[in-house]
């Protein structure tokens, strides 16, 4: 005869049994590269169709969020992004401790749920990442995830590790370091703003230390951009490279040019699309590469495919020893990305692993056709990309090197 459990022994039995669920999955398992995950989010009705009509507006909801069986209640979630904002497949941000104070999931403050909206083949940041990471250069993680609000299929997006204490404790094991996300304002190349710190403060939105001082905050960025402004002169570098990662920036750019992207530090609309760290007690800058969705745009760009409109990489190039790394940088990449078929493998297995849940997200902007398309040029590019590069590094490298 089976004996009935207590009520409050069947409390705790179902603890134990959330937690153990809970503490069998991690952040590793929510990025794991190759998985397909499911995120259910169930909200009111009538706050998702606010936030749909109001798409423009970073007004939060509330909402509960499932994952793998766990349960995370009264999150936060708000329409989120620049050009890729619209109200049948929004980007979103969520918050998992601005309605309850101390709330993680897996660890996490935040999520970010990319829409993907401005890219048909919905690979090219997801790969851009990998290469980031595969060079040893600090990126956000990543893993595609199909979203269900209310049980009705939202679309196909990527889960993306926001850029945040948490992060910056992975990335650099300084969760109390000082990070600024760019915010686009008017075309910017590293020129000097002027005395005042308020050009800084309206691009460079801090993520960390808000309630600290302007000077503070801000001081650090307007001297970098000072001293990098400054008339030549035998302290010049070293006078930079207190307020400069001098051999990250560059690999940035050079990650960035090898995948022709189109709206980077170098890209078309001049700086875009990355976020600032400055470490705890410093005054050196690193930055770190964000929404590469305009990655892949042409086989054959030049790698000094705008290099004079940024007064940094412009100045840094002039250093011989500077310009020799940033080729070396290049030549790293498209052995890399050739190596075994290193980069067509990453764009065809993604594209592999998503190709269903592409196929039944009517909400995308583009049809399955250019889907298609899309992945078979990134192929071609895959494959072309690397001796392209590799002429025109031989090219402009100085003789005897």
């Amino acid at each position: 005869m089976r004996v009935p459990l207590p009520a409050t022994r069947i409390f705790l039995v179902a603890i134990l049994a959330a937690t153990s669920t809970a503490t069998a999955q991690t952040t590793d398992d929510l990025f794991e590269p190759g998985t397909l995950n499911d995120l259910r989010l169930f909200m009111n009705s009538r706050d998702l169709q606010q936030l749909r009509d109001t798409f423009e507006e970073n007004t939060y909801y509330q909402a509960d969020l499932e994952w793998h069986g766990i349960r995370v209640r009264s999150v936060a979630i708000r329409s989120r992004g620049h050009g890729s904002r619209n109200p049948a497949k929004p980007a979103l941000r969520i918050d998992f401790n601005r309605y309850v104070a101390g709330q993680r999931f897996l660890g996490l403050e935040s999520l970010t749920l990319d829409n993907l909206w401005q890219d048909a083949a919905l690979v090219r940041e997801s790969v851009t990442m990998a290469l980031f990471t595969k060079l040893g250069q600090p990126a956000p993680r990543e893993a595609y995830t199909r979203l269900f609000i209310n049980d009705v299929y939202q679309g196909l997006y990527t889960s993306v590790e926001a850029i945040d204490s948490d992060f910056l404790s992975r990335a650099f094991g300084d969760g109390g370091g000082y990070v600024f996300e760019y915010q686009w304002q008017n075309p910017f190349g590293g020129e000097f703003l002027g005395r005042s710190l308020d050009p800084y403060k309206v691009r460079f939105k801090p993520e960390s230390h808000e309630l600290e001082d302007d000077r503070s905050l801000y001081s650090p960025l307007h001297d970098l951009f000072l001293e990098v402004n400054r008339p030549q002169s035998a302290t010049w570098r070293a006078s930079v490279e207190r307020y400069l990662d001098v051999p990250g920036f560059l690999t940035h750019v050079a990650i960035e040019t090898f995948v022709s992207e189109l709206d980077g530090l170098l890209g078309f609309w001049a700086m875009n699309n990355f976020y600032v760290y400055r470490p705890t007690g410093s005054t050196r800058h690193y930055f770190l590469p964000w929404d590469r969705d305009n990655a892949f745009q042409a086989i054959d760009s030049s790698i000094m495919l705008r290099a004079d409109q940024n007064v940094v990489f412009r100045r840094l190039l002039e250093y011989p020893d500077l310009r020799a790394f940033y080729l070396q940088v290049l030549e790293t990449c498209a052995g890399v990305a050739s190596q075994n078929g290193w980069l067509e493998h990453e764009i065809v297995a993604r594209a592999n692993l998503i190709r269903d849940a592409v196929y039944a997200d009517t909400r995308k902007d583009h049809t399955n056709e250019e889907f298609e398309r899309q992945i078979g040029f990134l192929q071609t590019f895959a494959r072309n990309r690397p001796g392209v590069v590799l002429a025109e590094v031989e090219r402009l490298r100085p003789e005897g090197q």
